[in-house]
């Protein structure tokens, strides 16, 4: 087995660390290609783990392993591993035909993000190293998950930090999964990073056992899991509300596979929550923005935007109503997510009594290496 190349740290105390920047690696000098898996040791000389090197990104060397590896069988490993909690531990194909299969760092395969829609696997390469990979990634995934289409995607913020161009493939055909008995279409021409959200299916299903009889305001609907579940189990009347026209097109067309009657409005949601009559009719809302701080420049941003559409939700909930609010800003801690939530409920003179906070569901685990991969936020509570 020929030996790896070794990168060395500039920096002491390397113990739980799964991303090092350039400005802590000393170059290693020619010779030593982007996205090459590489040993790592601190300055003492110590080793410090296993991953993929590239020089042209501000992350210089994303982790793997903090132990020794020999080639890259561990790679397959890990990725299979991951593959079995989700059906022997987790037992997902019980109740839906779309998960997680990988989750980046939760299962110790930094910068690579895989989910399965029914017949259909996508993944997501955020890292250099798994683009100099992606045919092999590709063949691997069709073993693990026999007959499935293997889609390889990348972002583009991405594919500009680490240099590099993934091919546009052309999208596979929509697929129809199933997700707590409702069906929902996956359009993966138009769709959202990977088509649909997997991390909020747990929440949905509790959304969905307080619907019956209620009247729902589904803000920032995307393309309608809050909408389809809580019409389905019985809500008096439901309103989705998203400024994409091609997500709610998609989100018709799951109310009707469905067979489910929703009012989709295509409108800015701070729009709508402006004109909203008082009182209001509306005695379960759903507030579930996208990603509104993707890196620290944009937190202070973030921060008066999330403040601003929570003042103007509480506002739209009945006296008595419940408020469901989410944020899936993985640098807005849950501490500061419950402080905003708290400052707008105080700002717009309601009261919050918060009975339910959750998080992703369990096909999005998180690392003890890397708490910052724990993002979502679901906050539950009756307004009054």
């Amino acid at each position: 087995m020929p030996q790896r190349p070794v990168v060395r740290l500039r920096v002491p105390g390397t113990r739980g660390h799964l991303f090092f920047y350039r400005k802590m690696v000393e170059y290693p000098g020619r010779g030593l290609a982007a996205g090459a898996l590489v040993d790592v040791a601190d300055r003492s000389g110590a080793f410090a783990g296993t991953g993929f090197y590239n020089p042209e990104s501000e992350i210089a060397i994303r982790l793997l392993s903090n132990r020794r590896e020999e080639g890259e069988g561990f790679i397959e490993e890990r990725l299979r591993a991951a593959a079995a909690m989700r059906q022997d531990l987790l037992r997902l194909q019980d109740v839906t035909e779309a998960w997680r299969v990988a989750h980046a760092e939760g299962d110790g395969l930094t910068g690579l993000v895989v989910d399965r829609f029914g017949p259909v696997v996508v993944a997501q390469l955020w890292s250099r190293g798994w683009y100099e990979r992606r045919e092999s990634l590709r063949a691997l995934l069709g073993t693990i998950i026999p007959g499935a289409v293997v889609r390889l995607t990348a972002d583009d913020r991405a594919m500009d930090n680490e240099g590099f161009e993934l091919p546009q493939e052309p999208p596979p055909a929509p697929a129809a999964i199933t997700e707590h008995g409702a069906r929902f279409r996956v359009n993966f021409a138009t769709g959202h990073k990977t088509g649909f959200f997997c991390d909020q299916r747990d929440n949905r299903r509790a959304v969905a056992s307080i619907a019956p009889g209620r009247k729902v305001l589904d803000l920032c609907c995307y393309t309608g899991g809050f909408s389809i579940h809580t019409a389905k189990a019985g809500a008096a009347k439901v309103v989705g509300v998203d400024l994409d026209e091609d997500a709610l097109e998609t989100a018709a067309a799951n109310a009707k596979l469905n067979r489910l009657t929703v009012e989709w409005r295509h409108a800015d949601v701070f729009d709508v929550l402006r004109a909203l009559p008082r009182p209001s009719e509306f005695d379960l809302v759903v507030l579930d923005p996208a990603k509104l701080a993707r890196n620290r420049l944009e937190l202070g941003k973030a921060r008066r935007a999330y403040f601003d559409m929570n003042r103007l939700a509480f506002g739209a909930v009945a006296r008595g109503g419940v408020l469901v609010t989410c944020s899936c800003s993985g640098l807005v801690s849950e501490e500061e997510f419950l402080d905003i939530v708290r400052e707008a409920a105080r700002s717009a003179d309601r009261e919050y009594r918060v009975f339910r906070i959750s998080g992703a569901a369990p096909d999005h685990p998180v690392s003890t290496l890397y708490p910052e991969g724990r993002y979502l936020k679901a906050v539950f509570g009756v307004v009054v």
